[in-house]
């Protein structure tokens, strides 16, 4: 046991019990006096020189026996320490085995659990792993328009739009997505499924008043649909080429490229979200880099959201048009696919920067310099669905699509630039107008001519604090062409004026893109015609100054 270190009023009580002693032998040494043996007064005084030397002699002994305190005291000092010490190892060594236990009692053959960036399982000899995860966004939107040419009430039975409120706004989950990626057996084989919970737009607000003159589309709102968005396996062949087959995002554009959770504003912008193509099921070459990475797809064809909101209803018959033809190849059975033919090449060249810092438009003041440009090209020949081929009333021409985009982004630690060009041409003799609900309308194919869309965005951002960063993004869109069947689907809408957006907004990254705060303010400087809206962003059609606010919390888990 420690012994417990010697107290100052015991040592004081010692040194007192030996000078005491010192004192008698001192008494003892000196000569003997007869008289004294009796009585103690008759002793004689002693001599002053006496009394130095017997004071020497105490002081003497004073500093001797503090010397052995403090020797003593040193020692079982040091003796408590060390067994503390020895303790404290013991308690360690404890946690670390009952933690180790716990791991290798997860599963028979030693599974491991935890965090690194997202919630993870895997194998003790790495050989499995799954990574869990998915994000939440909750928005406020309010979205303010003119009604003009396309939704004004004195002619309602031939508007081609139906809303005609001014002002909506409320709160809604814009995206909810959960996902589940990793590898098996080896990290050469890698897996990705992703889902999320949307919002269809599709009801009221593009389906009319339920009054007579605005023919209104029958049907009821659905607000929670769910959409699978990737599922795919990848095979890593070596360092530099895999291969990858199922459903993923077209290899053509960064703006679809870059994730819903690591945009620069609160949504997808408008050009992108008509022009970026969207996902595709198909097989997949990649070769990457350091410096260089390339993308070859061959798959069912991308999703054609050239010529208005998918999810969007227009005009008193309730068509949607489609130039190419093509209904997309998410999540289709194969018999139901329309690409003949689909081919999309992207090659990224990056001499500067990592590919890791450009998996979103901004860039921390943390970072170094970097630089990515990109070119995408898209050719795809398709047919619109038809239950039988040949069915008497039923044409089935083949329409050509061809698409290319070029964008640019350059990171300067604390700022960010990004442009991209976009350029559709599109011969469409196989155009669909179908009615609600209808594979086509009136059993055929409408032959609109050949259309050509231009559309580009250029968008700049700023950190003016560690955790802020302000942004302003331009978006500029435009179609030509067309022939007279075009007009006769409704002459309002068939030669829409450029679209013209201005964004701006800033983020407050309170830990990263994990838990983000977004707010930003649109303006349309001119009209938005049906064909360039996109409902759930915010963006209405409607005339001239537009105005969309939007503010937004996101959490990534």
């Amino acid at each position: 046991m420690p012994r417990t270190p010697g107290h100052p009023c015991a040592a004081l009580a010692a040194a007192v019990a030996l000078a005491g002693s010192g004192v008698a032998m001192a008494q003892s040494a000196s000569p003997a006096d007869p008289a004294a043996s009796g009585d103690v007064l008759a002793r004689p005084a002693p001599s002053v020189d006496e009394l130095m030397k017997r004071l020497d002699t105490l002081e003497d002994r004073n500093r001797e026996l503090e010397a052995r305190v403090t020797d003593l005291n040193r020692q079982q000092g040091e003796e408590w320490l060390g067994e503390q010490r020895a303790g404290q190892i013991r308690d360690i060594v404890r946690d670390v085995l009952a933690d180790s236990d716990q791991r290798a009692n997860l599963s028979d053959g030693g599974m491991t659990a935890g965090w690194n960036d997202g919630f993870f399982l895997g194998s003790s000899d790495g050989r499995f792993r799954m990574n869990v995860g998915g994000f939440v966004q909750s928005r406020f939107t309010w979205s303010a328009i003119r009604t003009g040419n396309y939704n004004t009430s004195s002619s309602a039975g031939s508007q081609p739009v139906f809303d005609r409120k001014d002002n909506r706004y409320g709160f809604n989950i814009p995206d909810l997505q959960l996902w589940a990626d990793g590898h098996l057996f080896s990290r050469d084989f890698q897996y990705m499924v992703k889902a999320r919970f949307y919002e269809q737009v599709t009801t009221n607000i593009n389906k009319g008043d339920q009054n007579g003159s605005s023919a209104a589309i029958p049907g009821g709102p659905d607000f929670s649909e769910i959409e699978l968005m990737d599922a795919w396996i990848r095979i890593n062949m070596d360092d530099h080429w895999s291969v990858r087959t199922g459903q993923y995002r077209s290899p053509f554009s960064r703006g679809f490229l870059v994730l819903e959770q690591y945009q620069m504003s609160s949504a997808r912008s408008v050009v992108d979200f008509h022009y970026a193509l969207g996902y595709t099921t198909g097989l997949e070459l990649e070769y990457q880099s350091d410096e260089v990475r390339s993308r070859l797809s061959i798959d069912n064809g991308a999703e054609d959201n050239l010529m208005g909101d998918i999810d969007a209803v227009y005009g008193a018959n309730g068509y949607k048009i489609w130039p190419t033809g093509s209904f997309g190849g998410q999540n289709a059975p194969y018999w139901e696919q329309n690409a003949v033919f689909s081919v999309t090449h992207r090659i990224d060249w990056k001499p500067a920067g990592t590919w890791e810092q450009f998996r979103s438009y901004t860039s921390p003041s943390t970072e170094t310099f970097g630089f990515l440009a990109g070119l995408g090209i898209h050719y795809q020949q398709s047919q619109g669905y038809q239950a039988n081929q040949g069915t008497p009333g039923s044409d089935s021409p083949t329409s050509q699509w061809f698409a290319a985009t070029i964008d640019a982004q350059a990171n300067y630690g604390g700022a960010s630039v990004y442009g991209a060009v976009f350029y559709n041409n599109v011969n469409a003799p196989g155009a669909l107008q179908p009615a609600f609900g209808d594979a086509q309308s009136g059993g055929s194919a409408e032959d609109i001519g050949t259309l050509n869309i231009f559309a580009a965005q250029l968008q700049g951002a700023i950190y003016f604090a560690p955790k802020w960063e302000a942004f302003a993004r331009y978006e500029f869109a435009y179609i030509s062409g067309g022939n007279s069947n075009l007009s006769g689907l409704n002459p309002t809408i068939a030669d829409p004026d450029p679209l013209n957006l201005l964004t701006i907004g800033a983020n407050y990254y309170i830990d990263g893109h994990d838990l983000k705060w977004t707010t930003d303010l649109g303006w349309a400087i001119t009209q938005v015609n049906p064909w360039f809206a996109d409902v759930n962003a915010g963006w209405r059609p409607s005339q001239a100054n537009e105005v969309v606010f939007r503010t937004q919390l996101q959490l990534i888990f």
